[in-house]
């Protein structure tokens, strides 16, 4: 049996065929179909990785004027940025959509540019510009870490996932900053323990939990005993073992309701399910425990559903797998993975 079918179950047939423009195989040296892997001329950091992540909303469909702008905002910010996209964009270049920004946004790449070098030159380091950089605990890509705290907690902390520990007052607090989560509290009457996640906070009521923090969207799971979430203006919602409840600033604080625990945790060993979930949904969890951006030839293939249980220790099984069970063809390449439809 092939490794990817070993390691890497979908339990569901593909759906019909979907047809849309292919993109060409390439290699480093230039439009000519692949036959070998060759060395990407690329540095392996994560302002790469956001440059890229940038440069794929921008060839999205769906970009505005204001994307190009937060851009070269972002190039601006500092001279590693700028060096950051120029290799993605170098990058890209070989991919073929050419970077073509509105008029009024060249010019304002131009100024971003100088405003940079100045930057550079003056030794300036803007370190509010990179929130999150300095947390007391940050996992790496793919790194899976229990941390033992002062007063005899424990955390274990998903791949990319950042905090700050403030136990100086009379509350312990965690303050959550990327990632996920899973906290089992140590007894204490005296001092709450609570975690900040986004604009809401959880209070262990004697109890683990499981929190997610996804931008704005926080999502929590109770393992045992109970947790007590705020997210003003409304009342706290009380979330007991084996319920959950997620909170956006946007839409508020939801209803508590029933969870898969063994699903939600299943992080913790390696591993993550899917039910029925869409591919765009998929691919983008996976791409939590992969170095690069995914991008959609053909948005439409972001809906085509995905069950199986995958291991977030080798990703490129996973893709493997929707190659042999649905219709699309994968191209991995440094930094990016382009999904396509299957033409064959």
């Amino acid at each position: 049996m092939h490794r990817a079918a070993r390691r890497s179950r979908l339990l569901e047939k593909p759906p019909p065929h979907c047809h849309a423009e292919t993109l060409a195989r390439l290699d480093w040296h230039g439009w000519r179909p692949m036959t070998r892997r060759t060395q990407a001329p690329l540095k392996n950091d994560p302002l790469t990785e956001r440059a890229l992540s940038w440069l794929v909303q921008l060839h999205s469909g769906g970009e505005t004027a204001q994307d190009w702008q937060d851009y070269h905002d972002w190039k601006m910010a500092h001279s590693s940025h700028a060096e950051a996209a120029a290799r993605a964009e170098h990058v890209w270049s070989r991919l073929g959509p050419a970077l073509k920004p509105p008029r009024r946004a060249v010019r304002r790449a131009a100024g971003a540019l100088a405003v940079c070098l100045v930057f550079a030159g003056a030794g300036v380091l803007a370190v509010g510009s990179f929130p999150g950089w300095f947390a007391d605990q940050a996992t790496e890509l793919g790194e899976i870490r229990t941390v033992a705290l002062e007063d005899g907690s424990s955390v274990v902390m998903d791949s990319q996932t950042r905090f700050d520990v403030d136990f100086t007052g009379p509350q312990r607090r965690i303050r959550l900053l990327d990632g996920q989560i899973f906290v089992t509290v140590a007894a204490d009457a005296a001092r709450p323990f609570i975690v900040e996640a986004g604009e809401g906070e959880v209070q262990a009521l004697g109890t683990a939990f499981n929190i997610r923090r996804d931008g704005p969207q926080t999502a929590v799971s109770v393992t045992e005993h109970a947790v007590r979430v705020s997210l003003k203006p409304a009342e706290p919602v009380d979330v007991t073992q084996g319920h959950g409840v997620d909170y956006d600033p946007a839409t508020g604080l939801g209803p508590s309701h029933i969870v898969d625990i063994e699903n939600v945790t299943a992080w913790r060993r390696g591993e993550i399910l899917f039910d029925g979930r869409p591919l765009g949904a998929v691919t983008a969890e996976m791409g939590r425990y992969r170095r690069g951006a995914i991008f959609f030839t053909d948005e439409r293939l972001k809906q085509l559903p995905v069950t199986g249980m995958f291991s977030t220790r080798d990703v490129d099984d996973f893709f493997s797998a929707l190659e042999q069970t649905l219709p699309v063809r994968v191209l991995r390449l440094p930094y990016l993975t382009l999904i396509r439809p299957r033409t064959d």
